[in-house]
């Protein structure tokens, strides 16, 4: 079932709000929550229903094993290796349901000699399921988590706004929301919010990224070799489509999340307004990022870290990191753990290389930080330079997507050779008709200079929700400065004007579309 269909919109959110929300109504909370519990599974269940199966019987493995570490003192025999098999055991579901087919078919290659695999179904949203689980282990090592209430936690790990795509959400921002007396209840001030970021994300996915599907498709299908200008019409036009198709899901996932009195993380905060790689990375996907950073690139540079320690080798020298110590702490973990981003996204080496080529941008990028350390460059950042420094990112960014669209390697490097201009700058002519190029150009446009739904509605949002749902780094998120007067306010005008976008959205809602990360 998705977000943006007529059989979601009128026949379950309704149906799962008015049972959920009225059994709370009459005090039975528990029961608000079990029911809406069972209501998450019923919409993971929807597409097929043997994913059920999947989804319970990860959900019972990896409650077992917390259970266990939350309850067994510290010190415990075989405490640290029952932790690692259970994070070994969701990587190898993972492994098994996303990769195997590709890794079989990589051994017949080698081999010369073909093999089948068994044909998997993969389940949806394993990447997201398999990545929360393993943080869940780990913080139930380490002694985050104190108790766990089978409820509670069954609903952390089902609850349908984040259930396929996202956020990855920590125990520690969900489930406290579930256990205190503000969650699964109507919220009369809440609600309306929550409708404001339902409404602007769906108008996003529905109306602007699955606007783009059909032309980037004929572009990246095709078998022919694309011109200069084709290339980089398809690869823009795949960027917006990507931009808004993720930015609208996080956006109606939280106004979901907001119907139930629970408020997720912000997941994604305009990242090609970012001015560097590290800053678009801190705003594409927030939550992946923040996964990969605490429990790949962290404790891989600390284990570095600690072995140039023992072994005395340097790490600073004059106050600057040696190149050494930048090579092994911080270049060797950043390619690591991109490698792991992108590999996440999908079997394929173009996903590899989407991943090992945004490595090569942070590297680059931080190299360029310690370089200005030590030649002690300190550049006041103005108005020309903050603009260089944010259309070298965009190129950067766009230059890599064909990795993340395309079906092979090569075909991802036939785009960028065409973008390139290796078949000449002037091969090829315009692969669409003058309409879309408008559509193209306003839609770019719109996403320089317009504030996204979180600055719109920051304000109203800190108003409505308790301190338990205030999640770290969102207090950088604030009413965007270009154009300050777009503040959502519960208003007559406003009521208007989203209505008018949710009846324009509903008129295009028969049209086939699903989210492009529900593959991930």
């Amino acid at each position: 079932m998705v977000f943006a269909s007529y059989a979601f919109a009128f026949g379950f959110l309704p149906i799962v709000l008015s049972v959920v929300l009225g059994t709370s109504a009459i005090g039975h909370r528990t029961a608000a929550k079990l029911l809406l519990f069972i209501a998450s599974l019923v919409f993971y269940a929807w597409w097929n229903p043997p994913y059920l199966a999947f989804l319970l019987a990860i959900l019972a493995f990896n409650y077992v094993i917390v259970s266990w570490l939350v309850t067994t003192p510290p010190n415990k025999r075989f405490r640290r290796a029952v932790m690692i098999g259970g994070v070994v055991a969701n990587i190898a579901t993972l492994l098994y349901f996303k990769y195997w087919t590709f890794l079989v078919g990589q051994v017949g290659a080698v081999l010369h000699e073909p093999l089948e695999p068994l044909a998997l179904a993969m389940p949806l949203g394993i990447s997201f399921i398999v990545f929360q689980k393993i943080a869940l282990l780990v913080d139930a090592y380490s002694g985050q988590i104190k108790r766990l209430g089978i409820l509670e936690y069954g609903l952390f790990v089902s609850f349908f706004p984040q259930l396929i795509s996202g956020p990855i959400v920590h125990h520690r921002e969900v489930i406290p929301q579930f256990e205190s007396e503000n969650s699964v209840r109507y919220s009369a001030t809440g609600v309306p919010v929550a409708i404001a970021f339902v409404v602007i994300g769906a108008f996003k996915k529905v109306v602007i990224a699955d606007s783009f599907s059909s032309h980037v498709a004929a572009i990246f299908d095709s078998q022919s070799q694309v011109g200069f200008i084709a290339a980089w019409e398809a690869t823009v036009s795949y960027t917006l489509q990507v931009y808004f198709d993720f930015s609208g899901y996080s956006d109606m996932a939280i106004g979901l999340g907001l119907l139930f009195g629970v408020r997720l993380p912000f997941n994604f905060n305009s990242p090609l307004k970012a001015t560097s790689p590290i800053d678009y990375w801190g705003r594409w996907h927030i939550t992946l990022t923040r996964f990969l950073t605490a429990y790949i690139y962290n404790p891989l540079a600390l284990r570095a870290t600690r072995r140039r320690v023992a072994l005395r080798l340097p790490i600073k020298r004059s106050g600057v990191m040696t190149p050494a110590a930048f090579a092994a702490l911080l270049a060797l973990p950043t390619f690591v753990t991109m490698f792991v981003a992108g590999a996440w996204h999908g079997a394929g080496y173009q996903f590899m290389v989407f991943g090992v080529l945004h490595g090569v941008y942070l590297v680059a990028n931080h190299g360029w930080r310690v370089l200005r350390t030590r030649e002690h460059l300190d550049l006041a950042p103005s108005t020309a330079s903050v603009a260089a420094c944010r259309a070298a990112t965009l190129v950067a960014v766009i230059l890599a997507i064909p990795f993340f669209r395309a079906e092979s390697v090569s075909g991802a490097w036939s785009i960028v050779s065409s973008m390139l201009g290796v078949h000449g700058l002037s091969a090829g002519a315009s692969a669409f008709e003058r309409s879309f190029v408008f559509l193209i150009v306003a839609v770019f446009i719109a996403s320089q200079v317009l504030p996204n739904t979180q600055e719109v509605l920051h304000d109203a949002l800190e108003r409505v929700t308790s301190p338990l749902a205030k999640h770290p780094g969102e207090t950088s998120i604030s009413r965007g400065r270009s154009w300050p007067r777009i503040v959502w306010r519960p208003t007559i005008w406003w009521a208007c004007a989203l209505g008018a976008v949710a009846w324009y959205v509903i008129l295009h809602l028969a049209r086939p579309s699903e989210f492009l990360y529900f593959q991930f």
